[in-house]
């Protein structure tokens, strides 16, 4: 688990709401608080959906939805004179990317420990901070998950041109 603090959150913003940097995770929750707060639950809802919509997994490939889909709704709740107080976003990287990026570093045994990468995206009314994180299926004292994903991250946000500083 690694802590950035975004340098540029405008840009950050940007990126994020309106742009395609993110298009490869997916929404597991959000969080956004303004006049009201606005809770977005990222599962899948079955009941959205007719039998035969279901049956077809290309209307829902993965059990969360993809980001992109959602993230222009995000940003018209957001729209307006002011910004939100705060806002909490968790994103997970796509299954089919996070055991390509585990095979590619050299790990293809975690792809059946690693349930998923996680990003969770804080913005607490001035500045905006992430932190990485890994889900497991199982337990494992393995933490080359740990530190692959922390590394990816650093290389997404410099790839993307979002200033950052590490915590510790």
């Amino acid at each position: 688990m690694r802590a950035f603090k975004i340098t540029e959150t405008g840009n950050f913003m940007t990126k994020l709401l309106s742009g395609r940097s993110f298009d490869s995770f997916l929404l597991e929750e959000a969080s956004l608080s303004m006049q009201v707060t606005w809770h977005v639950d990222g599962r899948i809802n079955k009941n959205f959906y007719s039998s035969e919509e279901w049956e077809d997994t290309a209307n829902h490939p993965y059990p969360l939805i993809a980001w992109e889909s959602v993230r222009g709704h995000l940003r018209e709740l957001i729209r307006g004179k002011k910004a939100p107080a705060s806002m909490s976003i968790v994103l997970q990287m796509r299954p089919d990317l996070m055991q390509k990026i585990l095979v590619d570093e050299g790990y293809p045994q975690l792809t059946d420990v690693v349930g998923a990468m996680a990003l969770n995206i804080r913005y607490d009314g001035s500045e905006v901070t992430l932190v990485t994180g890994i889900s497991l299926k199982s337990f494992s004292l393995d933490k080359n998950a740990d530190r692959i994903w922390d590394t990816m991250m650093e290389r997404f946000l410099a790839s993307r041109e979002i200033g950052f500083e590490t915590m510790t």
